[in-house]
């Protein structure tokens, strides 16, 4: 028997890679970061390509491009996305959509092709958006990734941010019931486990993968709420 729930992420998923890559076709795959005229990668010795400033440039560009693509997206087989209203701070997610009967939460990665972003969100907050908001509505947790390099433009001489690919995962598509992956971040005095970043690397990922027929919201719930226990 098909697993209605997941065929549903799997058509969203299928959507939201396909509008980010029409976005980023319309610019040739490469972006041009600039700031009043002046193109802030050109020089050699800039500080942006070794800093996480990249990342969140990009985060913010994908997000507003894909609510502004689909906002005139009102039928059944189109997905709407919307930005979330404040500061992502405190968000596990950048954006979200909903699809039928399903919330989803869609949290923007970039990665560049010569590290890896594996880290999710902080667990505390993810708690809060997956499993204390709204107990009731059905919910998927989907992490939007873009791997991009830096590099020199294949119609010009300017350097620019080049994309590769563009895909992504549902965090409900993982086993999470013998164990997980956590960096320790804290921001204050006393230390909280659930400071730290739930970390899902591509190992962990295939690894820990649930059969399709196994994979709901109510199960990834009691997952991040016995993550979030056992941190306290």
């Amino acid at each position: 028997m098909r697993n209605k729930y997941f065929d549903d992420m799997l058509y969203v998923k299928t959507k939201i890679v396909q509008y980010l890559s029409n976005i980023f076709k319309v610019y040739g795959n490469e972006l041009l970061l600039r700031l009043e005229e002046y193109n802030l990668l050109q020089s050699e010795n800039n500080c942006i390509e070794s800093s996480t400033a990249t990342g969140f440039i990009m985060e913010e560009f994908i997000t507003s491009k894909l609510e502004i693509y689909t906002k005139n997206h009102n039928r059944p087989n189109e997905i709407k996305i919307h930005k979330i209203l404040g500061s992502t701070v405190a968000s596990s997610y950048d954006c979200y959509a909903e699809y039928k009967d399903i919330f989803i939460m869609i949290n923007v990665k970039v990665e560049k092709n010569t590290s890896s972003n594996n880290a999710v969100s902080a667990i505390n907050i993810l708690y809060n958006d997956y499993v204390k908001k709204n107990p009731d509505k059905t919910k998927s947790y989907f992490i939007l990734k873009t791997n991009y390099s830096f590099g020199k433009s294949a119609t010009s001489d300017d350097k620019k941010i080049l994309v590769h690919n563009v895909d992504g995962y549902f965090l409900e598509q993982i086993d999470f019931s013998s164990g997980y992956e956590q960096d320790h971040r804290n921001w204050s005095s006393n230390f909280n486990g659930n400071s730290g970043r739930l970390r899902v690397t591509k190992k962990f990922f295939d690894n820990h993968k649930l059969e399709e027929k196994d994979i709901s919201y109510k199960r990834t719930k009691e997952f991040i709420n016995k993550i979030y226990q056992n941190n306290l």
